[in-house]
């Protein structure tokens, strides 16, 4: 089918999508290092960390993030009419997400939720996920289940999510994930379970905690080459393979350090940084050695 060309785009529609974009980029920065992003390359994942390249997210995407959220809860609600199991979307304890942390706060995870007496184990708690995707990733997923089995099917399907379902199990003390994969507007779905595999959980989880300690070490990155597939569209092309100057905060800067909290020290000024201050950075800014080679 031949793509169609929108020549004149609804002036509304435009601002709407700007005001949007906005809104985001004034928004706080992500504080830490997210397991979802666990099976990513080390060295994004780092990059984003520190704060070394803008955040923008065009509105497009911020759309399909904001569904996907929605979404979510569309599916919980539906799950929850089913009285035979129990889906948990909050904790407890706390009122809020189901969170698992590590390295002193600097890694941090948030499940969707936790499944009780699910009928293929009803005697085993589950971790669960929700992907919202479209048709033709929904009809890959099937393809992959039916062939290999569901076990195998999350890590084939998506190698992030597979990681992300380790950590979260880890951390949680869990033997059993179950992913649940939606369509757009969540009328069509599939699901399969996960086992806990420890040591390659272990790996990532070692492998999240070496980027805070070794905080001034550069990461590994997944090629070499620019035009890999994943390396083409990373927000942190340029800085990691253009050698584009990283952005001026005190995430960047040489004098700062991450500490328990999560927070982070000023070596400088002797003081712990609020997230203000870190995005502000100051006059005695010094980039970091590693990020200037």
């Amino acid at each position: 089918m031949a793509k169609i060309e929108i020549k004149e785009v609804d002036a509304a529609l435009e601002e709407a999508d700007r005001a949007l974009e906005q809104r985001e980029a004034a928004r706080p920065r992500r504080l830490h290092l997210g397991m979802s992003g666990g099976g990513m390359c080390p060295r994004k994942q780092w990059y984003g960390w520190l704060w070394a390249h803008d955040n923008f997210i065009a509105a497009r995407g911020l759309k399909a993030i904001d569904d996907g959220n929605r979404h979510e809860d569309i599916v919980a609600q539906r799950i929850q009419m089913n009285d035979s199991i129990t889906l948990m979307t909050r904790d407890p304890e706390t009122g809020g997400q189901f969170e698992v942390v590590d390295a002193g706060g600097h890694v941090r995870g948030h499940m969707d939720g936790v499944v009780y007496h699910h009928p293929a184990a009803p005697k085993t708690a589950h971790v669960w996920e929700c992907k919202v995707t479209n048709e033709r990733k929904l009809n890959e997923f099937r393809k992959i289940k039916a062939k290999d089995g569901q076990k195998a099917t999350l890590k084939q399907w998506n190698f992030v999510y597979w990681v992300q379902a380790q950590l979260y199990m880890l951390y949680g003390h869990y033997k059993r994930h179950w992913t649940v994969v939606a369509s757009a507007g969540a009328r069509d779905w599939d699901a399969c379970r996960t086992e806990l595999v420890r040591d390659e959980a272990e790996y990532f989880a070692e492998r999240l905690r070496s980027m805070v300690e070794n905080y001034n070490e550069l990461p590994e990155r997944i090629s070499e080459s620019p035009t890999h597939f994943e390396c083409r569209w990373c927000d942190a092309k340029e800085v990691c393979h253009a050698g584009a100057t990283v952005e001026r905060n005190c995430r960047t800067c040489a004098y700062s350090r991450p500490v328990e909290g999560p927070q982070w020290h000023c070596q400088e000024h002797d003081e712990i940084l609020s997230p203000e201050k870190q995005a502000a950075g100051c006059d005695a800014y010094q980039v970091r050695e590693v990020m200037a080679q």
